[in-house]
């Protein structure tokens, strides 16, 4: 049996049915009102613009090799895994290689005139079993010589007195930068051994070759770690238009898996460049294998973005000092620099057999490169990054900041802490 309905209202419900006719009449009015005042949607956000910030026009990436794309997938997969991507997008594959540390097959393909971001993107929506990225590029973090000082390095983080215990024998670092000039008289021949990924003339041997004095040069005026053994990964060459030092993602993930399988102790990365997510994983693996990994802060000036692979966590971020322990006026700056060294007009090997004075975070970093070789040299199992945070001279603002990071690094204060001399 149907039940009738209660017409009968509360005055609740007359209350509901009075606001109602308000807000008929009211509504109407107010729509009107905003279609007369109120800005149009904006289409990057289907939003009213008075609450939707619309999408930067941000001027066209030129951080990466023109022409050119990496695909990577499972290396266990068959040697024609990746034909069909490859015809599909009008890609042809420039070279090959084995990433045996990641277990991984990276291709280096042509694009063939098409644009490399928007291929990446193509790819990787379609994909899921490879990866495609751009071939980012990474620059050198050197600078012509300035005006010349008097040598301070040695007697600035206390270099001299460790070399009464130890001059970094047993110790194996990777360094990863332009070829050298392993003939130079300065550099113990017989501690180098060199990898040419890339050939370079001898202009293209100077940035190298000045690092790799740091870290190793006979000349007691130079190196930090004369008798450590130093593998030399030639991944970066002079670009004909710019004159800068420059090198690619692809080149720089085989250099460091061919180290990884090495078993360095120290990786020195003397350059700079954007995120990077395959580097990014090299540099992992090379830190979870037990490697230290030391990277140059940068030398885009004080507003500059961060720098990578320096930025990456767990990797020593190396900014550069003068003389007078003030910060090299070109250095980045952000709360990923973990210590300073000197880097500014550092008397160091220059190719042809000569000598060159340069500045910039470069020479820092292989300066801490030498003071980590070091220090492992006397008890390699017990050192630990935390060691020169905890013993670094502190610099401008109290504490850790981000121009010096922890400070200046020094290693006779870490020699006496942890007991070594």
């Amino acid at each position: 049996m149907q039940k009738h309905l209660n017409m009968r209202r509360s005055p609740g419900l007359r209350y509901v049915a009075v606001l109602s006719a308000l807000c008929g009449l009211f509504f109407p009015l107010l729509t009107m009102a905003q279609q007369a005042v109120s800005p149009a949607i904006h289409p990057s956000c289907q939003a009213s613009s008075l609450w939707c910030v619309p999408a930067v026009n941000r001027p066209p990436r030129t951080d990466y090799a023109d022409n050119e794309l990496l695909l990577l997938y499972d290396a266990r997969k068959p040697e024609n895994f990746s034909e069909a991507v490859m015809r599909q997008f009008g890609l042809q594959e420039k070279s090959n290689h084995k990433l045996k540390s990641i277990r991984q097959t990276m291709i280096t393909a042509s694009t063939n005139g098409q644009s490399p971001p928007d291929l990446v993107q193509k790819i990787n929506q379609q994909q899921k079993e490879i990866e495609a990225s751009t071939n980012n590029l990474f620059f050198t973090a050197a600078v012509e010589p300035g005006r010349q000082r008097k040598n301070y390095p040695m007697a600035l983080t206390g270099i001299e007195t460790a070399h009464k215990y130890t001059k970094g024998r047993g110790t194996k670092v990777c360094l990863i930068d332009t070829a050298i000039d392993a003939s130079h008289s300065s550099l113990d021949n017989a501690r180098v051994q060199s990898y040419q990924l890339i050939n370079g003339s001898a202009g293209g041997l100077r940035h190298g070759t000045e690092v790799a004095g740091v870290i190793i040069s006979k000349n007691p005026r130079i190196g930090v770690a004369p008798e450590a053994s130093l593998i030399s990964m030639s991944a970066f060459s002079v670009d004909a238009k710019s004159g800068e030092y420059t090198s690619n993602a692809g080149l720089v993930a085989r250099a460091m898996d061919f180290c990884i399988g090495q078993r360095v102790d120290i990786m020195n990365l003397s350059f700079a460049g954007g995120r990077d997510d395959l580097v990014g994983k090299m540099v992992r693996k090379a830190i979870d294998s037990g490697i230290v990994v030391v990277a140059s802060a940068g030398n885009n000036g004080p507003g500059a973005e961060p720098a990578y692979p320096a930025a990456i966590p767990d990797v020593i971020a190396v900014t550069a000092v003068d003389q007078a322990e003030n910060i090299f006026g070109l250095a980045n700056r952000g709360s990923y620099i973990d210590l300073a060294a000197p880097g500014v007009d550092i008397l160091t090997t220059a190719p042809r057999g000569s000598f060159n004075r340069a500045s910039g975070t470069s020479l820092a970093t292989a300066h801490v490169t030498g003071v980590i070789a070091l220090l492992m040299s006397i008890n390699r199992q017990s050192f630990r990054p935390v060691m020169l945070e905890k013993t670094a001279i502190d610099l401008g603002s109290s504490g850790r900041d981000n121009d010096f990071g922890y400070g200046l690094v020094n290693i006779e204060r870490a020699l006496q802490m942890n007991k070594l001399r």
